[in-house]
């Protein structure tokens, strides 16, 4: 029995606090090529694990690749496409939401996401991978003593996470009492986004925070889910993918703007992340209005 089959002979409600989520079904697909425009009375949430291609939600067509998270929400239509063979390897849940009420921060979270629009967020974050792939675990090998229950844990957190992606404006809440750690890590990470125009290295940042690099790759782990490095990447990428499609900027000038030396380098970097060049990513994922820049 594999594991989708093992999550989805269980009881499909699963219970939020004043949430109540009626999951229809867990599935996984190792080659989707193509398949027709359609639409759901339900939500279905589909993590890209592998491969690139595009996602066309009401018409509007956005490019996706590995951690590509998408949300097609109910009565919209929708259509995958693979851009290469052997296709796209997605997982995905279907579910039905049922809010019984507002209080506290579950209430809100899911009440933020079933009224948002937003069709995807680009490059699930750590937990959101390591969360599926924790759901699978708990559904191989032989059934043992708790495991639907760990099962039903791994899944609540998920969803959760899935939520927290898919909701707009969502504010931090502020820690009753912030460790060290997390203060040091949000000084580096807002000396990054102050200096992205420019090369940045590990030291550059741990003298920064007065820290050894091990130290901060130690802080960066733990609290970001990923090495300085990777942060900064991501951060110059994310910031490039906005100024491509709010800004008339050319290439090169944004290019230089994210601290890339050459076209060509931004180019390689910003296919590997999105898996589109970004010609192409501003041509299809024109999701506001250009601004003019002088």
């Amino acid at each position: 029995m594999g594991w989708t089959d093992r999550l989805n002979a269980t009881p499909g409600r699963i219970r939020l606090g004043p949430v109540d989520v009626d999951v229809y079904h867990w599935a996984e697909m190792a080659d989707t090529v193509v398949n027709p425009p359609h639409r759901h009375t339900y939500f279905e949430l589909c993590w890209v694990e592998d491969g690139a291609g595009e996602f066309i939600v009401d018409g509007r067509t956005h490019p996706i690749g590995p951690g590509s998270l998408l949300f097609a929400r109910p009565g919209v239509p929708h259509q995958i496409i693979s851009r290469h063979e052997p296709g796209i390897r997605l997982a995905w849940v279907a579910f039905h939401l049922r809010l019984t009420g507002d209080d506290g921060d579950l209430g809100a979270l899911f009440d933020a996401f079933s009224t948002s629009a937003r069709p995807l967020a680009h490059d699930a974050q750590a937990r959101v991978a390591a969360l599926w792939t924790a759901l699978r675990a708990t559904g191989a090998g032989p059934a043992l003593p708790g495991q639907d229950a760990a099962a039903t844990s791994v899944a609540q957190a998920l969803l959760v996470a899935l939520a927290q992606a898919g909701a707009d404006a969502l504010r931090p809440q502020t820690a009753v009492a912030p460790d060290a750690g997390a203060a040091v890590v949000r000084q580096a990470t807002r000396y990054v986004q102050d200096n992205l125009d420019r090369p940045l290295s590990v030291e550059e940042l741990a003298r920064h925070v007065h820290l050894s690099p091990r130290q901060l790759t130690r802080l960066f782990t733990l609290h970001v889910g990923q090495s300085p490095a990777g942060y900064v990447e991501r951060t110059r990428l994310d910031h490039a993918a906005a100024l491509l499609v709010r800004t008339d900027l050319p290439i090169k000038q944004i290019a230089d703007a994210v601290g890339y030396g050459d076209v060509p380098g931004f180019t390689r970097a910003f296919s590997r992340r999105l898996g589109t060049p970004p010609g192409r990513f501003r041509h299809a994922a024109t999701l506001q209005p250009v601004l003019s820049v002088s």
